[in-house]
């Protein structure tokens, strides 16, 4: 998760808080509202929304703003560095971070008393490389760390619950990154609370992101833009970034749950989707030092109950396929194949760890241990099969297989190199960086009916929820995969279209599933492929 304090102390609470309300939803009737309790205050010692907010350099600071998409009031936690004070005049990059399941607000960032190992890391780094030394976790706290080259780099973590008064079946619920599936908001065919669905990936595309680029000293483009979580906001981090692959020149996961079709089940006694193929070539693995005498950890009842909040958010793997399969990393891992010149334009970075204690520190705590071997354990499942998703459609990443379990003192000895990597993506104040151009050439695939990506822009006519499939999307022309009628509009900087027009009108006909074998873990394939050659305009769009 990341945060200022223990994860272990965090997750137990928050792992027995989630589980009671999700129990508490699974056993209300269906369209019965849902009891909460007296919520504890939200959001304490953040700025209230203004029009001219202060900006607070140096330290950690959190400002609350409006989300229309939440239904309420939302804030997040953000570190300006001096280098970025807005006296000097600069403009510095911004890297978004995605708290974890059970965070808030407070989790990447800290407070202005604690501050995180990320902000640590921004201005800081271990003494030594954690390649290198027999016991890197000696040099976990970042209270140890020694005075490196600062980055000119502006922390921005927003809060992923639901708020008070705002959509959802009461406040502090996880909202797991991603626009709730309408299906089981108020207006939806099987209703499981009385508001609209809440929208957390629409709160930080549309509405956390300007406004941090309205005030804060940075400017707008996805040169100026990275993303990156922990855990669950690791899984953030992808759905969202390869949702917008425009938007970001660098995603970053730090055990990200990148695959939701490996979780377990509310019946924790149901087999789980099996983990595809390993991943091609070798993982940089960092073996040292030994582990532990302590007992493999798992998910228990409690643990494996925690994952029922995905159906709120989500809904049925199986009876939801294309929504959940929609906003699930795995199946979008063809949305970072966006090339120019044959190369890759969005960075991917990433690690995960082992699942094997280093720490005799980690027998302190039983239950929080075997919690976090037991999360990591899923986790790195997860990351070998997304690994193997990318090489499946041709698409490279940075991926590390670290030692270690679910937990912050296993993260923080590599969060300097995280950063790092994701900085160098970027515009930098002095205008040095690396930032990508724009793709001549692209994949995507998406379940939305409407949707703009690197300039075009598509809206489907279809009845169902289903793929949208484009491969090889040129100025040339692209191969279209899907049902339903689809209208397309060419880039004006293309000066290319079809019947001396850029708007372009294509009938993929009916839907027509063709997954084999069938199965939740089967890749969804609908209607069928139509190519669309596309010519100079001459003199009119």
């Amino acid at each position: 998760m990341g945060g200022a304090e223990p994860l272990t102390v965090r997750r137990a609470a928050c792992v027995l808080a989630a589980a009671a309300l999700v129990v508490a939803v699974a056993g209300t009737p269906t369209g019965a509202a849902v009891a909460a309790s007296p919520a504890p205050p939200f959001f304490v010692g953040c700025a209230a929304p203004g029009p001219s907010p202060t900006v607070v350099v140096g330290k950690v600071a959190c400002q609350e703003l409006a989300s229309p998409a939440l239904g309420g009031t939302t804030a997040f936690s953000y570190f300006v560095p001096p280098a970025c004070a807005p006296a000097t005049g600069r403009r510095c990059p911004v890297l978004y971070l995605l708290h974890g399941f059970g965070g808030d607000y407070t989790s990447m960032l800290g407070t202005a008393s604690h501050p995180s190992g990320w902000v640590a890391a921004v201005g800081s780094g271990p003494p030594i490389d954690p390649h290198t030394v027999a016991d890197p976790w000696d040099y976990a706290d970042p209270a140890h760390w020694v005075p490196r080259p600062a980055l000119d780099l502006i922390l921005v973590a927003p809060d992923g619950r639901t708020v008070p008064g705002g959509y959802g079946p009461a406040p502090g619920v996880d909202g797991f990154w991603v626009d709730w599936n309408p299906r089981y908001a108020a207006s939806g065919d099987e209703p499981r609370y009385h508001t609209p669905a809440p929208g957390f990936a629409t709160d930080v595309v549309q509405e956390i992101q300007p406004y941090v680029e309205a005030h804060l000293p940075t400017r707008s483009g996805r040169d100026w833009r990275a993303l990156a979580g922990t855990s669950l906001g690791g899984y953030g981090s992808y759905q969202i970034g390869l949702a917008h692959p425009d938007l970001w020149s660098s995603l970053g996961s730090v055990s990200g749950a990148l695959n939701l079709l490996l979780l377990p089940g509310p019946d924790p006694s149901r087999a789980r989707s099996p983990v595809g193929a390993q991943p091609q070539g070798p993982v940089p693995y960092h073996s040292l030092p030994g582990a532990v005498g302590v007992v493999p950890g798992s998910l228990g009842q409690t643990q494996a109950e925690d994952f029922n909040a995905t159906t709120l958010a989500l809904g049925d793997p199986v009876a939801d396929q294309s929504y959940y399969r929609g906003r699930n990393p795995r199946d979008l891992a063809i949305n970072a194949g966006a090339f120019r010149s044959g190369r890759q334009v969005t960075e991917l970075r990433g690690f995960s760890n082992d699942a094997v204690p280093r720490r005799t520190a980690d027998l302190d705590s039983p239950s929080g241990y075997l919690t976090a071997q037991g999360f990591e354990a899923l986790v790195l499942d997860m990351n070998l099969d997304f690994q193997a998703a990318l090489a499946d459609v041709g698409v490279s990443d940075h991926y590390e297989l670290h030692p270690g379990i679910h937990s912050d003192p296993y993260w923080y000895p590599w969060l300097r190199g995280q950063l790092e990597s994701q900085y160098a993506s970027l515009r930098h104040p002095d205008g040095g960086g690396s930032p990508p151009p724009s793709p001549d050439r692209f994949d995507y695939r998406s379940v939305e009916r409407s949707f703009s990506v690197w300039g075009w822009r598509f809206d489907v006519n279809r009845p169902t929820v289903e793929f949208l499939e484009l491969r090889d999307v040129t100025c040339r022309g692209l191969t279209l995969r899907g049902s339903g009628q689809v209208t397309l509009v060419v880039p004006a900087a293309c000066g290319t279209g079809s019947n001396g027009s850029r708007l372009v009108h294509v009938d993929l006909g009916p839907s027509m599933p063709t997954d084999a074998p069938a199965g939740a873990d089967a890749t969804p394939a609908y209607g069928r492929s139509v190519t669309v050659g596309l010519a100079p305009l001459h003199g009119g769009h």
